[in-house]
């Protein structure tokens, strides 16, 4: 009978999809048996929709356990509308353990590990509750490990000359953490969210292993004080594994008239279109909604642009259904269709679900491409909000 792992993915396309090629490759390159629980709140979405996010070559097995994690307790009742994402996807992931540790009862045959992602540490007491071992997934890179472990043992002193004094935070045996690049919790110590990433750091600690998407050419230095006793390995206690790379393939179209936008970039002058997306979590209210497509128009540069509604709260989109009206009329400027259609050609804006880039560790990840020639680097007037 083959291993059985269980993997936990927290809501948003961004946390999903890697979790998912990390199980596809666990099935097919380590001959695992796989079990993927996704919690959602969204009743529109179905394991068919999830099964479809994972693109499968004609030599692999396709991956079939995926389990939907839902629970039938208010929302708006748990937590406060105007609270942050990350906050809300907490309660999310809380809310839903009953099902997790249910689920993982009524198996005939019980994973042996459970790994979870980074919004899913509390989870680990029901690893423990079946005596299973216990890993977190890092889908973004070592540095941000080294940070995130070393944070809870800083003193208080040093962080304010980070986060007040924007002075760089020193890593043992890591690169620095500039102002620039530092991940929002930082700017928020006085917040909740700041309370978590102390959590994910110590919770890394009392892993059987911490799995990242790195590999030992690109980030030796950070991998290294991960393991030196004499730098953080004294801290981390857990193994890091650098599992990357781990990427998704491209594969068919995921949404139909996907193809067009391709066929009609094919057509343009190279490096003349700007491609503007936030992210599945990413949402602008409709004043931005607005100034944007304002923006956009004026500048007569060929675009393409994936829509959203606006949503006038910072709660992001990704918790919500994901499919909107098929015509922007009501939240675009008028005629803005008309206008733009010798830019865009006949190319049809519309919605559609992209990988998000998790907000609290985007300016790390630049960084790291920048060092490494990846690309280049872009710094707003102003510096970093």
């Amino acid at each position: 009978m083959k291993p059985h792992v269980a993997l936990l993915a927290s809501p948003g396309m961004g946390h999903i999809i890697p979790v998912l090629e990390l199980a596809k490759r666990l099935t097919n390159q380590h001959n695992l048996h796989v079990t993927v629980f996704v919690v959602s709140f969204d009743q529109n979405t179905s394991v068919e929709q999830l099964s479809q996010l994972v693109i499968n070559s004609s030599n692999e097995k396709l991956l079939h356990d995926i389990v939907l994690l839902r629970s039938d307790q208010d929302m708006s009742v748990l937590v406060d509308p105007g609270a942050s994402i990350v906050i809300k996807i907490l309660v999310m992931m809380r809310v839903c353990l009953p099902s997790l540790r249910f689920n993982i009862s009524s198996m005939e045959f019980r994973p042996t590990a459970l790994i979870v992602d980074l919004f899913g540490t509390e989870a680990m007491a029901v690893a423990d509750e079946f005596e299973m071992l216990k890993y977190v997934f890092i889908a973004t890179n070592a540095w941000y490990v080294a940070t995130s472990i070393y944070t809870p043992t800083v003193e208080e002193n040093v962080l304010e000359d980070h986060t007040n004094r924007k002075l760089p935070l020193k890593i043992p045996g890591c690169r620095p953490v500039r102002f620039d690049d530092t991940i929002e919790p930082f700017l928020y110590r006085n917040d909740p969210i700041f309370n978590w990433y102390l959590s994910l750091g110590m919770d890394m600690t009392k892993t059987d292993g911490v799995l990242v998407n790195t590999w030992e050419d690109l980030e030796s230095k950070s991998l290294e004080a991960l393991r030196d006793t004499n730098m953080l390995g004294h801290i981390a206690k857990a193994p890091v594994y650098p599992i990357g790379p781990l990427v998704r393939p491209v594969g068919p179209p995921p949404v139909p008239g996907n193809d067009d936008v391709l066929y009609w970039l094919d057509k343009q002058p190279a490096e003349s279109v700007i491609y503007v997306s936030f992210g599945s979590g990413g949402t602008l209210s409709s004043k931005q909604m607005i100034e944007l497509a304002s923006g956009l128009e004026l500048s007569q540069q060929r675009f393409i642009w994936v829509v959203r509604p606006p949503l006038d709260c910072d709660a992001g989109s990704y918790l919500t259904a994901e499919k909107g009206p098929a015509g922007f009329p009501d939240y675009l400027p008028d005629g803005f269709l008309n206008r733009t259609h010798n830019v865009v050609d006949d190319l049809m804006i519309e919605l559609c679900m992209l990988i998000m880039i998790v907000s609290v560790n985007l300016h790390m990840q630049e960084n790291l491409c920048t060092d490494y020639k990846i690309g280049p680097r872009h710094k707003p007037r102003g510096g970093y909000p």
